[in-house]
Order: C-alpha cells, then structure tokens, then sequence
C-alpha cells in the first residue's frame, strides 16, 4: 500500500511527460479510479488513505490538503517528500494503463464517472452525507460491477 500523494505525484510527473495540464479536480479522480481498479485487480488497496465523498465526489483529504491551492489552475510540479520512483514495477505498469485509459478524459468527464448513481460516492454521501467515508468494500464491489458489465 502506497501514500496517495505518491501515487498523484506519479500522475503529475506522468501528465508532465506530456505536456498536458492536471488540475486537483483531475488528479483526485485518477488517483481515486487507480484505487478501484487496483482494488478489483489485486484484491487489495492501493492506497492506505482515507477516501469520503465530498459535495464534488469522491476525495483523497491528504491529496486534496497538499495540492488545493494551484485552485482551478494545473499542477505545476510534484510534491516534495513524496517519491513516485519508490513504486514497485508492477504498479508502475498499472498506472501507465491507468493513465493510458483516462488520461485524456476532462476533468468534468472523469468527476461524471465517479458521480454514478448507485456507485461508491453516491452511496456514502446519501447515507451519511457529504464528508461520509467511502470505504474499500463498496469500492471493490462497484469495480467488479464494472467488469462484469465490460466482459459480459
């Protein structure tokens, strides 16, 4: 398990390969989709962070308290402290296929898909409101929904 800030920072780092701009609203999404696919793959987290289901969607608060204030703007480097190098190969690999899927999708589009009704953050913010914990067992359980619906 892995520190969310070195998995956004790999997203960073990844995006600036690119030349494309990250906002806080873009990575939070890819680091939150990472851990469900993670989840439903492996069978066990990505991340050892909390996760909760703000007004926006779903939320990494120690993502968010570190990246907040580039506000709308991108990302424009890496966090300190938080070394994307130290990622096991194997992850490495995940992400690039992680960032090869939805990479290139807004913003917008990726906080669309993570506002599914009956998903993870849907079910946390109606049943105990915006700041309720999205916990790893509703998540895994929405990821592997979203491969049975992908292979039939």
């Amino acid at each position: 398990m892995y520190d969310a800030r070195q998995i956004a920072n790999w997203f960073i780092a990844r995006a600036m390969q690119d030349q494309k701009p990250v906002t806080i609203m873009k990575l939070l999404k890819l680091v939150y989709v990472s851990h469900g696919w993670y989840l439903e793959m492996v069978g066990a987290p990505l991340i050892r962070n909390r996760i909760e289901a703000w007004k926006y969607g779903p939320v990494i608060p120690d993502v968010y308290s570190v990246f907040s204030g580039s506000g709308a703007s991108p990302i424009g480097n890496v966090l300190p402290g938080y070394d994307s190098t130290g990622l096991d190969d194997f992850t490495q690999k995940f992400l690039e296929q992680i960032y090869n899927l939805y990479g290139n999708k807004s913003a917008i589009e990726l906080s669309n898909m993570t506002h599914e009704t009956g998903g993870p953050w849907d079910i946390a913010s109606r049943r105990n409101g915006y700041f309720a914990p999205i916990d790893n067992e509703t998540i895994v359980q929405h990821y592997r929904l979203k491969r049975q619906a992908a292979t039939g």
